[in-house]
């Protein structure tokens, strides 16, 4: 398999995957040449069962079709606010467009919890 040689470079497609970053075909590729190391028993990976456990939830929970923050939109708490309609702390460190239309950033505070700051 081209790019992925191991557990780490694999959750690391997957973040990007369920950030957003990767989109469309590139998801769709991805998580195909992803779905194909984990089933083959030669174990490209070379994963320990743990890995395999890890890498498996973390496919399942990025594969979905909205996968990011996809119930968020429609809670009432979230669509009356200015900042994004996401939890702050489940994106921490990332810029989105806030209800307003306005750029938020996620940024932590010194107990490292996270709140949208308008940029």
């Amino acid at each position: 398999m081209p790019f992925i040689s191991n557990y780490n470079s694999a959750i690391k497609i997957l973040s990007g995957i369920g950030t957003g970053k990767c989109k469309g075909n590139c998801k769709t590729i991805w998580t195909r040449n992803i779905k194909y190391a984990l089933k083959t028993k030669t174990n490209p990976l070379k994963l320990t069962k743990k890995e395999r456990k890890n890498l498996t939830e973390k496919l399942k929970m990025v594969s979905k079709k909205d996968s990011i923050n996809q119930h968020s939109k429609t809670l009432k708490k979230y669509i009356k606010r200015k900042s994004p309609p996401y939890p702050a702390n489940k994106n921490c460190g990332k810029k989105m467009k806030g209800n307003d239309g306005n750029i938020y950033e996620s940024k932590p505070n010194k107990n490292s919890v996270c709140s949208w700051k308008k940029i």
